[in-house]
């Protein structure tokens, strides 16, 4: 069995594969449609994606809706159901616009385009977008939509620290090997300094699908709207920032 993990960029990705005993095949920077081509060479159970697997659809704009969820909120419009979910847990991804049109508007956001490209081209090689409902019956060919920044988080049990630097690095790398995946030095000296938070996220994201497809991972956000996968079956409710 292989896990792939695909953390996203405008023009590129950094995609890492790992196995079943969360062993590192490799990891590499790639272009988008090298990626794919990763994905078919490996027939992955499990593709995990960071970037949104579809733009906003105004839920959070509905003030019945947001009554519905039971809780006072104030502000978090503007965003999908899954981003409200980590940001009140201190967790604070980029706010998915409601359009393409928006989305484009933006230069620190046109990277999703490419992600929304990436899911769309591996739905069509019969992948299926992956959520709480459904995971349990699609897990051979699934598409898991992932933040490793809240993956991180959830496996620290805190906020970890700010990954462009060495603490942040070497947290990261001692998360990742407490999890049990191996090969992780011999990865991280051979990447580059300025790619090595890069390949921890996508095997970050990939160690995420991992344990969704074990059953061991859980979801936040709105099925209709698309959830974004986290590492750890019960969700800690709150994070306490760490102190440098």
């Amino acid at each position: 069995m292989k896990f792939i993990g695909i953390d996203v960029h405008l023009r590129s990705t950094v995609t890492a594969v790992i196995d079943e005993y969360l062993n590192i095949i490799e990891v590499k920077n790639l272009s988008l449609e090298e990626t794919v081509d990763k994905v078919l060479e490996y027939k992955p159970q499990i593709v995990s994606i960071d970037a949104p697997s579809g733009l906003n659809t105004g839920l959070m704009n509905d003030e019945n809706y947001r009554a519905a969820l039971g809780r006072k909120i104030n502000g978090h419009y503007n965003k999908k159901v899954s981003e409200y979910e980590l940001s009140r847990r201190g967790i604070n991804p980029f706010p998915t616009p409601d359009s393409i049109e928006k989305v484009r508007l933006r230069n620190d956001l046109s990277w999703m385009e490419k992600g929304l490209w990436l899911y769309e081209v591996l739905k069509e090689k019969n992948y299926i977008l992956l959520n709480q409902d459904n995971y349990m019956d699609n897990r051979e060919r699934g598409l898991v939509e992932v933040f490793p920044h809240a993956s991180f988080s959830v496996l620290a049990g805190q906020l970890p620290f700010n990954k462009n630097t060495e603490e942040g690095l070497n947290q990261r790398y001692l998360l990742l090997k407490n999890t049990g995946i191996s090969n992780l030095e011999d990865i991280l000296s051979n990447a580059k300094k300025k790619d090595k938070d890069d390949f921890l996220d996508s095997i970050a994201a990939a160690y995420t699908g991992y344990l969704i497809y074990k059953d061991l991972g859980s979801f936040v956000g709105d099925v209709m709207e698309g959830q974004i996968g986290l590492p750890d079956k019960m969700i800690r409710d709150s994070y306490k920032r760490m102190k440098k």
